[in-house]
């Protein structure tokens, strides 16, 4: 139970003194709660057959504390009885309120932990994870963990609870009160298969649900896909067998539980008859005596169920809060640097960006995805980088975007090595724009101000213009007009046009663009090349893909293959060779255009920058 008393660690640590005044609460309501109950004794005497008027209070004591010398008649001691009800009815409604309050944070606490972790780890780690997997953690398993944080409460509000039962009947009757706490632990040592079972049944129910959550995460992200290709049945019939093996095996506990908790049912009601015979036999205790052991009995009896059941439980949860900690601290291990205030602030770009002989790795063992890869981009110059599918384009824009470091060789800016510590400040003066457009459920508006919050509504129109969005002029509200989950509501095209939009709102020093354009039609396509090409000399311009026709625009272009650079050089002096390999990429697509009735149109010839070199 280490990983329980680790949790209790992490509870106490988040609720500082309340963890103790919830604890004191718990004690008090306890003792009140159990006061009461050994007040029915002088109520049994004073209602007897032969009712004293008083009870003399003179040289006694009530849980080892002495009473004042005081006589009681039946109306005070009800009074008593009363108070003490209500006192812990009061001490339990401040727990409750008291924990509730504590839970709430520590769930708060494990998910924004989780959440910033994630925020801050490096790009590489964060590949390592499937985002159905991110996401699990952050929603139904920290539930999970919230669940056994409560039951690791209730256990040490129930072990109390036991303590001051149990105390109360020694002041009755020690030997009495020490076979019910026998008969209790032998009963529960009986139960230890059982709470065995639920270990292993929470690790195959935390398995389960990933891999249902990853299934529904799959099936919700190619629905579209999906639908084309008729999968839905065979992905529901997939989904339904993940479900009806959950519920076997769910089923299969419920039995050994429920196995378990009748049997110790059994055998409390056959502990409670032997008790009441003892009692009256064995132990020669008065009928008084023996109601007030029987209410303790009562009250301890569902204690000892009760604590079966919730260990039983915090078992099947614990794997949930392990899963927590070690994703938590592999993400923390993984944390990006923090930008040193000590170090001087990045200079604006105003030469080069320069990769020197750079090799990166998605994963150690794997093959390289760039290798000794040297590549010069000329400060408010339009770059373009065309290769085919696995040649490193991608990993390529990671590294110009600053979310990933070269495991070899430099980064350089302005011949400036950028260490870890200065990606986040890079990246805040970049704009990158995969070929999946990111777009909140939320207004176009809200997605465009993103990335400049002042920005005005004549602002945003501008933006929407310079990237052949006029589109969202005509929408029902126009930028008040919600997108749908990720942009759902609106075309593969129109979401890139409003992520390119998004981009020259925010004006950066480096923008890259990674197949951004692939979802535009040839004209829009076009307007945003003029749009390009008038932001350069303020902005450097990076556009990656696999089709040259995407990049002829590019006043340089970088040809890359097996993560190297090959070629580079401009249009013109790349293809002025028939048989190089930027004049077969052109060759190729055209060819494959011409069979598909797509053929592209011949793009316009690049020009020179308006400065910026």
């Amino acid at each position: 139970m280490s990983d329980a008393a680790h949790l209790l660690a992490a509870i106490r640590a988040e609720g500082r003194g309340r963890f103790w005044v919830a604890l004191a609460l718990l004690t008090a309501g306890s003792l009140s709660e159990g006061a009461s109950i050994l007040l029915v004794l002088p109520v049994l005497q004073l209602m007897g057959d032969a009712p004293a008027q008083s009870i003399d209070l003179a040289g006694r004591s009530l849980l080892g504390l002495p009473l004042p010398p005081v006589s009681l008649g039946l109306p005070a001691v009800l009074a008593a009885l009363v108070a003490l009800v209500a006192a812990a009815a009061a001490c339990n409604r401040a727990k409750a309120v008291c924990l509730s309050d504590l839970m709430s944070d520590f769930a708060n606490t494990l998910r924004t932990g989780l959440f910033s972790a994630i925020a801050r780890a490096r790009w590489e780690e964060i590949a390592r994870h499937r985002a159905a997997d991110l996401e699990l953690a952050l929603t139904a398993e920290a539930e999970r963990v919230k669940a056994a944080a409560i039951l690791v409460l209730t256990i040490l509000q129930n072990l109390v609870m036991l303590a001051v039962y149990l105390a109360l009947g020694l002041l009755v009757s020690v030997p009495m009160t020490l076979a019910i706490l026998l008969a209790g632990g032998l009963a529960l040592a009986a139960l230890t298969p059982f709470r065995r079972a639920a270990a292993g049944y929470g690790a195959r129910l935390r398995a389960a649900r990933e891999a249902q959550f990853r299934s529904t995460a799959d099936f919700l992200a190619g629905l579209k896909t999906a639908r084309a290709l008729d999968l839905g049945p065979a992905q529901a019939a997939a989904y339904a067998r993940l479900l009806a093996e959950a519920k076997a095996d769910a089923a299969a506990y419920a039995r050994r539980s429920a196995t378990g908790a009748g049997a110790f049912q059994v055998a409390l009601a056959a502990g409670a008859a032997a008790f009441v015979l003892a009692a009256t036999g064995w132990a020669g205790l008065s009928t008084g005596e023996v109601v007030v052991l029987l209410l303790l009995l009562m009250r301890l009896a569902p204690r000892f169920l009760g604590l079966q059941a919730q260990v039983q439980q915090l078992l099947v949860d614990l794997p949930a809060w392990r899963r927590a900690q070690a994703l938590g601290a592999a993400l923390a291990a993984a944390a990006e640097a923090s930008p040193d205030p000590a170090l001087p602030a990045l200079p604006a770009l105003t030469r080069e960006i320069r990769l020197d002989r750079v090799t990166c790795r998605h994963a150690p063992g794997l093959a390289p995805a760039l290798e000794d890869c040297t590549l010069r981009i000329r400060a408010g110059a339009i770059t373009g980088i065309v290769g085919p599918s696995g040649a490193g384009k991608s990993t390529l824009a990671d590294i110009l975007a600053g979310l990933r470091q070269p495991e070899r060789g430099l980064f350089l800016v302005d011949g400036r090595a950028l260490a870890a510590a200065d990606l986040p400040r890079w990246r805040a003066r970049t704009a990158y724009l995969p070929q999946e457009a990111f777009l909140l459920h939320a207004s176009v508006a809200e997605n465009l101000r993103i990335v400049r919050p002042g920005a005005s509504d004549a602002d945003l129109r501008a933006a929407l213009d310079q990237a052949a969005a006029e589109f969202v002029h005509d929408l029902p509200q126009g930028l008040d007009t919600p997108v749908g989950d990720r942009g759902a509501r609106l075309s593969g095209g129109e979401r890139q046009r409003i992520a390119l939009a998004r981009a020259f709102l925010r004006a950066p020093d480096l923008m890259i663009l990674d197949e951004a354009t692939s979802a535009l039609d040839w004209e829009s396509q076009q307007r945003v090349i003029a749009a390009l090409r008038a932001l350069a000399g303020r902005s450097t311009i990076v556009t990656i893909a696999h089709r040259p026709s995407m990049v002829a625009f590019a006043e340089t272009i970088h040809i890359l293959e097996a993560g190297r650079i090959v070629e580079s050089g401009s249009r013109e002096e790349l293809t002025a060779d028939p048989g190089g390999r930027l004049a077969r990429m052109f060759r190729a697509e055209a060819e494959a255009g011409a069979e598909a009735g797509t053929a592209p149109a011949e793009p316009d010839p690049p020009r020179a920058s308006a400065g910026g070199g």
